[in-house]
């Protein structure tokens, strides 16, 4: 398969003409449809794209969550939840984004930059519901040893955060 781009120009004068047209929902929902490479790039786009303005996104929180689960492709869930870390919490669905977050920063197999991002989240839901700091302060802490710098920089810091508000 082809590459979708090949620079980050080529990401840019992407977001551009995605921009120009209104199709930011429909890249969205482009990459629900793709757990792949080409996928992988699209939510690189979308990510990006939030960069610059990302409230559009924030009626799909909720959605994100039925089916970013499901997928496989660590770089898709990396760029996702990234774009998700600004927008305000789930209050429909905030179960679901709770056992989905946990679950994310406690698997082997899930990637670092992954982890960070749902950890970020996390912290957010954490500070709304500050019966849950005690459980995520245990498995940040437990999860130390095996952690590189940017995941133990981002743990610390949660850490620090949690022990203030602990129960």
């Amino acid at each position: 398969m082809n590459r979708l781009f090949s620079s980050k120009e080529d990401r840019d004068r992407f977001i551009e003409t995605i921009i120009q047209e209104d199709k930011q929902d429909w890249l969205y929902n482009e990459i629900k449809k793709q757990d792949n490479p080409y996928g992988n790039q699209l939510a690189w786009a979308l990510s990006a794209l939030c960069d610059l303005n990302g409230d559009w996104l924030e009626k799909h929180r909720d959605d994100i969550v039925d089916w970013l689960p499901n997928f496989k492709t660590q770089g898709i869930k990396r760029s996702i939840l990234r774009s998700v870390i600004p927008l305000s919490l789930s209050t429909e669905k905030e179960g679901e984004w709770v056992d989905y977050l946990f679950e994310v920063i406690q698997s082997m197999e899930t990637d670092i930059a992954v982890k960070v991002h749902a950890i970020e989240i996390l912290a957010k839901y954490v500070m709304q519901y500050p019966e849950l700091a005690n459980e995520l302060y245990l498995i940040l802490e437990d999860g130390m040893p095996y952690y590189g710098p940017a995941l133990k920089s981002r743990s610390k810091k949660v850490m620090q955060k949690l022990s203030k508000i602990m129960i």
